[in-house]
């Protein structure tokens, strides 16, 4: 167990700087607290080196504009259609996304999955996250 807990503490101290261990308090945690939170850690997240050598798929590579875009590690640019962007809102780089062209709705024809909560939302491409302008309204009428 000693040992274990001394690579896990090495291994903070080694993909972090001293800022960031100063700046999460990893220097305040005793040696078995550290192993814990590097287990907890390894049992819910992955590295994104690890992710992103991945040949499975897409990987997500930024969630924009709260949700509303996702780049991919393709490079894809997808908006998601507004109704399901409270489910992309949680979703955390990295994590592998599927992408299909079935999703019957012809304004946001495809469908990404997040491989890790299985949540699915629809997109469609993006070239740009320049939001819409808003529909215009009528001006009101003076009642003169």
């Amino acid at each position: 167990m000693f040992v274990a807990a001394a690579l896990i503490a090495a291994s903070f101290d080694a993909d972090m700087s001293q800022q960031e261990i100063k700046e999460t308090g990893i220097e305040k945690l005793s040696s078995n607290e550290k192993l814990a939170l590097g287990s907890w850690l390894d049992a819910r997240y992955s590295k994104k080196k690890l992710a992103a050598a991945s040949n499975a798929g897409p990987v997500l590579e930024e969630n924009l504009k709260s949700g509303h875009f996702i780049r991919l590690s393709d490079k894809s640019l997808w908006e998601i259609k507004p109704s399901d962007t409270p489910l992309t809102q949680g979703w955390i780089t990295p994590v592998e996304i599927k992408v299909a062209q079935d999703s019957g709705n012809p304004d946001y024809p495809y469908t990404l999955t997040n491989t890790l909560t299985g949540s699915s939302v629809k997109a469609r491409k993006a070239k740009t996250t320049d939001e819409r302008p808003a529909p215009a309204q009528a001006a009101p009428k003076n009642k003169s």
